[in-house]
């Protein structure tokens, strides 16, 4: 036979959620930022920029090496089908059979 337990009522915590907030208080003093927020609001642009042209260069470049080998291929095959053509046709030529194209 299974008991069943009845279910436990959830602690609830000794503090109010909104006591551990704490209070701000309007100062006269301003916070002066450290060196290494100073250094990132003062170089993060031109970082970003250098960046962002280093990526663009890269792009460009591999765009237009990847259009040379493309054209060098496609002219590659182009010279073979030539080839293979004329040799079809020389072949039609030696039996008499005149050519299809």
């Amino acid at each position: 036979m299974l008991f069943r337990l009845a279910p436990r009522p959830l602690p609830l915590p000794r503090s109010t959620p909104f006591s551990s907030v704490p209070i701000r208080r309007a100062s006269t003093e301003t916070k002066q930022p450290s060196e290494t927020a100073k250094f990132y609001k003062q170089f993060s642009r031109p970082v970003a920029k250098v960046l962002l042209l280093a990526v663009l260069t890269y792009q460009v470049a591999y765009w237009g090496w990847v259009k040379l080998e493309t054209d060098e291929i496609r002219a590659e095959t182009d010279g073979t089908i030539a080839r293979l053509e004329a040799k079809v046709a020389e072949y039609e030529k030696k039996i008499g059979k005149p050519a299809t194209s």
